[in-house]
């Protein structure tokens, strides 16, 4: 052995096989590392190296044996690959191709028929089913980036499979990002107890469960004295009093099952002067109700038959009698246990989020439900309006607002007449700085009406909708997709694939384990009408989602026996 080993042999000792710096001589080592020169360079890298192999005697005690006589410790792993005989480590390694080129000029070699991109704006609603990153969405965040051209998203899908899971997700975003959301008209309820945990407002609707008072101005007309420029008061005025009229109208075309009248339009316009005039005693604080309207047209008077263009009493009353007997059956029958009232919560948009919960109306009563329906958009509509003027007059800052139409179907299958008034509100949806989320099971329940018109008025929701979410459906239900935005067959498979059932097991059997559909919480998001692959994603619930219990819909079955062999075939 020369003397240079064996001086190396007395400057360093051995540790898991490798040769390391005694303390001793590491700590001069360190000492002279401190110095400037070609000696201290000298030291820094003898430091270095001696970092690297206590690093690499650590992880060799950390892989080895234990303690039963075999020695399995590996070779040390670098970013080239294993150090060491037989280790392969790569001296250089190769950087891969890339070439760049369109779909159609390298269609062989392209294997993506799934998007891949995973877009970061707005609301974190799950993970890329492919790739596993985080994708962001909701209407407003990408209509304010210019993704899509207008705040519209439609989710369709089969029942059960997490659709209003992921629309309470956005809600919450929304909330977060500032804005403020609106669920006129909660039917099941699916979204009561989120706005309750987001600090928002819910307001019961129902037979002994409150009142709404269609005369009611809201908080349209108790902006008018706030607004500073006459223009603005006189035309906020005038809106104040169409809505109204348009409110009656609606409810008695509902009574009576027909048209109202131009004529008696009119009267209900007359008569609401009359009761807002000094004589009539009302004022937007002190709204009239439905019986006040009937009793100022019963009355009659000069006034009132001038409008009617009868010259006497007796004509006057004839002329009335089918308006008078509507009304009275709004205010005797049993719309009045709801609307001959004074309106028992008025909306509070200065809470994050409002709630109007219809589910205590009965399942049977649709006429009940469109009426309600009808007087809790014209609120919300109205409320989001004075919003608006009072930003346009200085007083506030400017808000947006996001609607909520869950289960659509239920909306548009009171009547057609509720299809002209969604039909409105997608195409003015902007005007109003206003979201819009609609959400449905198939396209066929928007096709299901006797005239053509309101079907192709229906049909055109779920075509405006600039951004649509599809979860599990059926092969037919993907067909009829394909007539109005681009599906690829490999997307076509994917969602099918959500929609099937897993096959049962005799693991099944276990009284203790309940498991998910494969397919929930699976959709995929499309931003356009051509064929492009969409961001397939799954939407997971969080521990705090999970813990609170917002997204449990099945409430009726968690205290239901749980062993299945005691529900079926027992006696």
């Amino acid at each position: 052995m020369s003397d240079t080993d064996t001086t190396d042999r007395r400057r360093t000792e051995s540790v898991a096989g490798i040769r390391v710096l005694t303390p001793s001589v590491r700590a001069a080592t360190e000492a002279a590392a401190a110095r400037p020169g070609i000696r201290g360079w000298w030291a820094r890298l003898a430091i270095s190296s001696d970092d690297h192999r206590r690093d690499s005697a650590a992880r060799r005690t950390e892989t080895h044996g234990a303690g039963d006589g075999f020695d399995r410790s590996l070779e040390s792993l670098t970013d080239r690959g294993y150090r060491g005989p037989g280790g392969g480590r790569a001296a250089v390694v190769p950087a891969t191709p890339e070439w760049r080129a369109t779909t159609v000029q390298v269609s062989g070699l392209w294997p993506f028929s799934v998007g891949a991109s995973a877009p970061t704006v707005g609301t974190p609603v799950g993970s890329h089913y492919i790739t596993g990153a985080p994708v962001h969405f909701d209407p407003m965040s990408w209509f304010l980036r210019g993704f899509i051209s207008a705040p519209i998203a439609f989710v369709l899908a089969l029942n059960g499979f997490g659709k209003s899971s992921l629309i309470r997700r956005m809600v919450t975003g929304a909330v977060a990002a500032g804005e403020t959301v609106l669920c006129m008209g909660d039917t099941k309820p699916d979204y009561r107890d989120l706005v309750l945990r987001l600090g928002g407002q819910v307001v019961d609707v129902g037979y002994g469960h409150g009142t709404l008072n269609p005369l009611d101005v809201g908080a349209l007309g108790s902006i008018v004295d706030r607004l500073p420029d006459p223009d603005q008061r006189r035309q906020v005025t005038a809106r104040v009093e169409a809505g109204q009229v348009n409110i009656v109208a609606g409810l008695i075309e509902l009574v009576r099952g027909s048209r109202v009248a131009d004529y008696e339009e009119t009267l209900i316009a007359a008569g609401l002067r009359e009761l807002y005039s000094p004589s009539g005693g009302f004022s937007y604080e002190n709204a009239p109700l439905l019986e006040d309207l009937l009793e100022v047209i019963s009355t009659g008077g000069d006034r009132l038959r001038r409008f009617a263009e009868d010259d006497d009493e007796p004509t006057y009353r004839a002329s009335t009698k089918t308006l008078r007997r509507s009304l009275r059956a709004l205010v005797e029958g049993p719309f009045g246990a709801i609307f001959n009232g004074p309106t028992t919560t008025r909306l509070d948009l200065d809470s994050p989020a409002v709630c109007v919960d219809v589910s205590r109306i009965p399942e049977g009563d649709t006429k009940l439900l469109a009426a309600v329906l009808m007087v809790c958009w014209s609120e919300g509509f109205g409320a989001v309006a004075a919003a608006h003027a009072l930003a346009d007059a200085g007083l506030q800052p400017p808000r947006t607002f996001e609607v909520v139409m869950d289960e659509i179907w239920r909306v548009l299958g009171v009547g057609e007449f509720m299809v002209d008034r969604v039909d409105a509100l997608t195409r003015l949806n902007r005007k109003f700085g206003t979201g819009l989320i609609m959400c449905s099971h198939t396209i066929k329940d928007l096709a299901a009406f006797d005239s053509a018109a309101a079907q192709a008025k229906a049909l055109g929701f779920f075509e405006r909708a600039r951004a649509k979410i599809i979860g599990p459906v059926g092969p037919e239900e993907v067909d009829r997709i394909r007539a109005v935005v681009g599906i690829t067959d490999t997307e076509k498979l994917l969602i099918t694939s959500w929609a099937a059932p897993r096959p049962p097991t005799d693991d099944d059997l276990d009284p203790n384990r309940r498991e998910t559909p494969p397919g929930t919480g699976c959709f995929l998001l499309k931003t356009g009408e051509a064929a492009e692959p969409g961001v397939a994603f799954r939407m997971n619930f969080t521990p705090t989602e999970r813990t609170t219990q917002v997204h449990n819909t099945n409430r009726r079955f968690d205290n239901l026996p749980q062993n299945p062999t005691t529900r079926v075939g027992g006696r």
